[in-house]
């Protein structure tokens, strides 16, 4: 056994305290098909997919705490576990490997790798804990300056960009066909707070904005799928709720690309009547709702 290997296995009690202090001291109900569950049975759960899909709501600040939590519990039971994030794009995977590698700085990895805004505050502990136990992490996200192209001038028009500018994307040219319930949402999304927008000469088209989630969605998905068939190693992926809740999303494009992988689905949401759950979670929502009290922010 290596020694990497050993040390690592040597400090799986220490990760299961840190986690059980975190669960102690924080607010929160697991649900599995409505019932209340331990955090344990969750993870035991979780341990059995290939791909476990965390959705989050970005300023939800205990969020992503419970990520940490969820992240440390699985690499706990299995220290085989991997890592991936929407927040970082694809093509600065090679930043990403040389930050967790130790080759480069905190701050030269910030300075090229377009972190988000609330990274260091939310993301960052994440990025630490696989830092320190060696833990692979997968940049998934398509970068932001396609999905730009998609949103103007539709997917047709990423068929002219490089080789090498493409090899950031999943295979081109990339299905559109989407659920009906997914459609119905990013209707709601794209309609609300832009539909006079970007009906203007020259804006963004509902259908086009429409197009570039999809973008996101299958190159997500193909940056996990690649990931998994190569390494044979599970993972859990956090990413913006819309793009795994009722199984939609990179959820959906997973399936369809690699039908023989086990994915589960965890959804975190604030409610604002906890323990109760928010009334507009749908019964398929995910194989796991946990509920917090409402504390988005820092």
């Amino acid at each position: 056994m290596r020694t990497g290997a050993f040390c690592s296995l040597l400090t799986v009690p220490f990760v299961l305290l840190s986690m059980n202090a975190f669960a102690q001291s924080g607010d929160y109900t697991v649900l599995k098909q409505g019932q209340s569950v331990s955090l344990d049975a969750m993870l035991t759960d979780l341990a059995k997919a290939n791909v476990v899909f965390v959705g989050e709501e970005h300023d939800h600040k205990q969020g992503h705490q419970l990520e940490l939590t969820i992240l440390q519990g699985l690499y706990a039971k299995n220290t085989k576990e991997a890592f991936g994030l929407e927040m970082f794009e694809r093509d600065v995977q090679p930043v990403v490997d040389e930050f967790l590698s130790d080759f480069i700085s905190e701050s030269s990895f910030l300075a090229a790798s377009r972190p988000w805004p609330n990274y260091k505050t939310d993301y960052a502990p994440l990025m630490n804990f696989c830092k320190e136990k060696h833990i692979p992490v997968v940049a998934s996200n398509a970068p932001r300056r396609y999905v730009s192209i998609v949103s103007r001038k539709g997917p047709d028009a990423l068929q002219a960009l490089p080789k090498a500018s493409k090899a950031n994307l999943a295979a081109l040219p990339y299905s559109l066909e989407i659920p009906d319930g997914y459609n119905k949402q990013l209707d709601g999304v794209f309609e609300g707070p832009h539909g006079g927008a970007n009906q203007m000469p020259g804006m963004p088209t509902i259908d086009n904005m429409k197009k570039s989630q999809m973008l996101w969605d299958v190159t997500m998905a193909d940056s996990i799928a690649r990931f998994v068939r190569k390494s044979h190693r599970p993972l859990v992926h956090i990413n913006g709720a819309m793009h795994s809740d009722s199984g939609f999303g990179a959820a959906d494009r997973l399936h369809r690309q690699s039908p023989g992988l086990k994915i589960m689905r965890v959804t975190i949401r604030p409610s604002a009547t906890y323990p109760t759950p928010p009334s507009d979670l749908a019964a398929d929502i995910a194989d796991f709702v946990i509920v917090t009290p409402t504390q988005k922010g820092s």
